[in-house]
């Protein structure tokens, strides 16, 4: 048996053919329009992502380019490794120069000197020299002025004989090398130099004479002399024994006679 409501539902639902397909547009344009507000919804969201990432982007501007700092110069620290690098290179340069090597001068060997022959007198003796005092040192013998004292007047030109007595005073023997020798003044034309006649020991006294010749002019004149060893050493009186014994005249025009 059929229900009233039942037949009611066929009639509203079923058994009307124009309903139902009223019924069935609007549900199409329904599901058209959720679809397509579906769309829109998608598109928009995409729209407001599209501007949320311009908006970042504008935000993360690029950041500048750091400033590069300059380094300080160390004006010291440059000076001393300029001059570190200048000694080290003067130092490298000395290194490597060659080192000139000095060849000795070898000095020329002398040529032997031309030996002259000489002809010897006689063997020279050699004097005898006792440990205390001087060798060569004249005395003065008593008398010592044997003739022609100090101030003996003579005529001009006249020829005269001085004799001295002298004595060995020194230590060496004076041998017949030694000589009697004119030393300074006025020689009066006398024979300059000559020999010991004998061997005269010290303490011992020997007699010397030399011949003078007066000049021809008025005045005084005085003649020095001095014995010479047999090595080349002059000697005489005094305590150093530098001293020399003389003839000292007085040339006259006349003798004047004693009252």
């Amino acid at each position: 048996m059929a229900r009233v409501g039942d037949g009611a539902k066929m009639g509203r639902a079923g058994n009307t053919p124009g309903v139902g397909k009223a019924r069935e547009r609007p549900l199409g344009l329904a599901l058209g329009y959720n679809l397509s507000m579906k769309r829109d919804g998608v598109a928009a969201k995409l729209i407001v992502v599209c501007a949320c990432l311009v908006a970042l982007a504008g935000c993360a501007r690029p950041k500048p380019a750091a400033t590069p700092l300059v380094p300080t110069l160390d004006v010291e620290a440059l000076r001393q490794t300029s001059v570190a690098q200048v000694t080290l290179s003067a130092l490298q340069t000395l290194a490597a120069k060659p080192v000139d090597t000095l060849t000795p001068e070898i000095p020329a060997t002398p040529a032997p000197p031309t030996l002259i022959p000489t002809i010897a007198r006689s063997a020279t003796p050699q004097p005898t020299e006792t440990p205390q005092g001087a060798c060569n040192r004249v005395g003065t013998g008593t008398p010592f002025d044997l003739t022609i004292p100090d101030g003996t007047a003579v005529l001009p030109g006249q020829a005269f004989t001085k004799t001295w007595r002298l004595v060995n005073a020194g230590t060496c023997t004076w041998n017949r090398l030694y000589k009697l020798i004119f030393f300074s003044g006025n020689s009066m034309n006398a024979h300059q130099e000559q020999y010991l006649s004998v061997d005269v020991k010290p303490g011992d006294a020997i007699d010397l004479s030399v011949n003078f010749t007066a000049p021809n002019d008025t005045g005084q004149y005085q003649s020095n002399w001095m014995l010479l060893s047999a090595d080349g050493e002059y000697f005489g009186l005094g305590r150093n024994g530098d001293g020399p014994f003389w003839v000292k005249i007085q040339v006259v025009k006349a003798f004047t006679p004693t009252p």
